[in-house]
Parts: structure tokens; sequence; C-alpha cells
């Protein structure tokens, strides 16, 4: 497990292109501010970042995994890292998912994230 480190953001923004290329959070986007990451066979292999925290909650976000490395359970171990700094320093932790993205949602699950509903909505052009 590879904590909070700076220098990595140009090997997570290629994680991210290559494999969650619509992630909200990515690096040098304000109110993103610390990365953790997974690193396997000295390859970045899963991420995971805090955005957009409030002071009583933290927010997990930009959680992607090399596709040679999923199945592994890595995703899983970076957001529980995450997820027990993000408590630790503000009491809570958060996320938001897409309701399709059914992988992630298992994951999110197993460490313990209870989901609730939210709905938005956007004016299109």
């Amino acid at each position: 497990m590879t904590g909070w480190r700076c220098g990595a953001e140009a090997e997570v923004a290629a994680l991210l292109a290559a494999e969650a290329p619509d992630s909200y959070a990515v690096p040098g986007l304000e109110g993103v501010c610390r990365w953790a990451g997974v690193r396997v066979e000295g390859r970045l292999a899963a991420v995971a970042a805090e955005a957009w925290s409030a002071p009583t909650v933290g927010l997990l976000a930009g959680v992607a995994t090399r596709a040679r490395f999923r199945g592994r359970g890595l995703a899983e171990r970076v957001c529980r890292w995450v997820s027990r700094e993000l408590v630790a320093a503000r009491g809570r932790a958060a996320l938001m998912v897409d309701d399709d993205n059914a992988a992630a949602i298992r994951v999110y699950e197993r460490i313990g994230f209870r989901r609730r509903r939210v709905l938005a909505s956007r004016v299109t052009a």
C-alpha cells in the first residue's frame, strides 16, 4: 500500500486516463487534495483520492484499478485505507457512485459503506 504521496501525479493521471477517463477527480484539479495507491510489480495498479471533503466528512473519489490487475481486491484495499484515514481525520467518510457501476458498489458495500440514493439533474441545451 502506498499512502498519501506527492510526486506521483503524472502516474496517477496516466492510470485514470487509461482506466477511468470519466473520473471527476484527477491530479491537479481544485479540491482534489491527495492520492493513495497500490503498486504491483512496481507499477501503480490502483488509486483513490480524497477530494472535496468538508470539515466533518471526507470524500473518497477517483477510484481506479488498472485492467490487468482487476479481480485481486486492490481497489478494496486502497479504498479501505483511504476510508480509515478520512474517518480518522474528519469523523466520517462518503463517496458517490453511479448506479450502473455494480462492481464498485460491491467493493464499497464490503468495506462498510451504505447506499443513500440521491437524485441529480442537469439542463441540456
